[in-house]
């Protein structure tokens, strides 16, 4: 009952998605709903000429030089709803409605994107990127079937059953009234059945998702894939999420198949019907001629019609089935969002400062930070060092608020963090991270990235700084060389020094160096040095470094362990403690050995 409840909550919340975009777009779509019905409606009209003309010939059928004469209103009326029908209204519904599906699918292409752009890193650490773009592109697309389904398909079938019983109705009541119970027992059961359907539609999306994921996630790691031999494992793993989106496949076939046999019960009995009622009719009922064949046509409109119909329903649980999973994630809390009344932060000094600071994972069992204090003076550059997990890079993405305390406060010169926009914090910090985030474009653009608006000689310049205009200018598209997926086309060293210049770049007061050189051979770490010393003048900065020469030099060292400060001072004063930091630096230099 619970699942049930929450499958229809999904489906409320889709439609609500959709239907925004509908009432957004009603200069289109008000007009559909009127002149798509009188599209219809005039065939039914020329159909309704042709039974009038046949009954006239069959009763009291004109001479030959009075053909014209009694028959051409009906042939101007007929000609008529033709031309305005197939000629005009068509083809301007057809322009209506593409026009309102391609600005609601701008639209909600980039709702989605903001959506996942919103999230926060917790989100999409914990789901496969190649997912998560499908499910962008299935909620899209199913938008779009479910506009086409509606005034392409449902619309016509009502326009269908509406004129066809009400041109009927007065002339047949009573094949009318069978008609019409026929047609809603019909409609009854696709309703009833469609529930079953739905549920089958979204395993199958599900599992669909799972599928693009697992490629994605091996064709990302390939290098890693053929570095141990496992193209055979990545293989099968991939084979399993195939052969359960082929199981889940079949069980909407099978459950198509199951449907459309009920389906087609009822068809064969409307079908029956018709056939009786075309050589019983006149004897019956007293029906004209054209009488009988207008009834007949309509028949045979609302029998293809109600086979339409299971092709509506299926469309809309396809639809739906593929929008649902993008609807979580848009239903979905963004976990770090602007206070209300945020403002932009002020950086004039720099000084950051820890206020007891509570932080725990959201998968964790424990804390990280447990009341956690500090003050980094204005312009100080301090080192974070110490074992894998001690909380070192967790310390710079609270800074960044990519994830919120759950106590105390961060404040950047007496502003709370939490209080002012995300978009000026991160503004105000630099941000080199260790493993180097770039694009899939070019070496100018990633460079760029760190000043939207930077000339041409402002990247050359910043390229130099961090030691990448040689390698660069040796590249034969020079800065207009595309990196590669994640810069798989540079080297570590080459991925480290463009996002090294992109900092250089921003010109942030804050400077974060999450082991920035650590993917640099010895001779270019000492080259950038210089530059990285430059680039720290008058900002506060924070490196976290593994290789201890890395923050020697620095003005402060902090040494961190399961989350707590347990050393704090210059590299002389470590090293005269003989504590943590003296034994890392004993067995990095060689003076210790293991």
């Amino acid at each position: 009952m619970v699942k049930r409840k929450s499958e229809k909550s999904l489906l409320r919340r889709t439609l609500h998605h959709y239907f925004i975009e509908v009432k957004a777009m009603w200069r289109y779509n008000l007009p559909l709903v009127i002149l798509m019905p009188l599209a219809q409606f005039g065939g039914f009209v020329a159909t309704w000429i042709i039974s009038m003309v046949i009954n006239r010939l069959t009763t009291n059928p004109p001479v030959a030089d009075q053909v014209f004469v009694v028959f051409w209103p009906h042939l101007v009326v007929y000609a008529a709803v033709f031309m305005v029908g197939e000629l005009f209204l068509y083809r301007f519904n057809l322009y209506l409605l593409w026009k309102a599906e391609l600005i609601s699918m701008q639209r909600l292409q980039e709702k989605c994107f903001n959506a996942l752009a919103e999230q926060s890193m917790h989100f999409h650490n914990s789901r496969f990127g190649g997912s998560l773009v499908t499910q962008q592109k299935r909620f899209v697309n199913g938008y779009e079937r479910f506009m086409d389904t509606t005034f392409w398909t449902t619309l016509p079938l009502i326009c269908t059953f509406v004129f066809s019983f009400a041109i009927l109705g007065p002339q047949l009541p009573w094949f009318t009234l069978i008609l019409a119970v026929l047609c809603a027992g019909f409609m009854a059961f696709a309703v009833f059945t469609s529930k079953k359907l739905n549920i089958l539609f979204r395993n199958e999306a599900a599992a669909e998702s799972k599928v693009t994921g697992q490629l994605a996630d091996s064709i990302t790691n390939v290098f890693a894939v053929k570095a141990f031999a496992n193209e055979k494992h990545e293989g099968r793993l991939y084979g399993e999420r195939v052969k359960t989106w082929q199981d889940n496949s079949m069980a909407t076939m099978w459950g198509f198949v199951k449907r459309d046999f009920g389906f087609g019960v009822i068809l064969v009995m409307i079908a029956l019907a018709t056939f009786l009622f075309l050589i019983g009719g006149n004897a019956w009922f007293g029906a004209p001629i054209g009488t009988l064949v207008l009834a007949v046509t309509y028949m045979l409109q609302i029998w293809n019609q109600l086979w339409k119909f299971n092709s509506v329903l299926r469309d809309y649980n396809r639809a739906f089935a593929d929008a649902q999973e993008m609807t979580e994630i848009l239903d979905l809390p963004v976990a770090v969002t602007d206070k209300a009344g945020a403002t932009d932060l002020r950086v004039d000094r720099g000084e950051i400062e820890f206020k007891n600071v509570i932080f725990r994972h959201q998968d964790a069992k424990e804390n990280i930070f447990n009341g956690l204090n500090l003050t980094i003076p204005a312009g100080q550059r301090i080192g974070l060092v110490g074992h894998s997990g001690s909380g070192k890079t967790t310390f710079t993405k609270l800074l960044l608020r990519f994830s919120d305390v759950q106590g105390g406060e961060i404040a950047v010169d007496g502003q709370n963090i939490a209080q002012v926009t995300q978009e000026s914090l991160r503004h105000a910090v630099a941000y080199v991270p260790q493993e180097p985030l770039l694009f899939h474009r070019t070496i100018a653009d990633n460079i760029a990235y760190g000043k939207l608006n930077a000339t041409m000689a402002e990247i050359r310049e910043a390229a130099r700084l961090a030691n990448a205009l040689d390698f660069i200018e040796d590249l034969p598209k020079k800065f207009a060389t595309l990196t590669g997926e994640r810069g798989v086309k540079l080297s570590g060293g080459q991925r480290q020094r463009i996002a090294i210049a992109r900092a250089i770049l921003a010109d942030a007061p804050l400077l974060i160096l999450d082991e920035a050189t650590s993917a640099l051979d010895t001779e270019s770490e000492k080259l950038i040095q210089e530059a990285l010393k430059n680039l720290m003048k008058n900002r506060t900065s924070i490196v976290i470094a593994h290789r201890l020469s890395t923050v020697a030099e620095l003005d402060r060292i902090l040494v961190l362990e399961n989350g707590r400060i347990v050393e704090d001072g210059s590299h002389a004063e470590l090293i005269e403690k003989s504590g943590v930091y003296a034994r890392l630096w004993n067995r990095q230099t060689g003076l210790i050995k293991e």
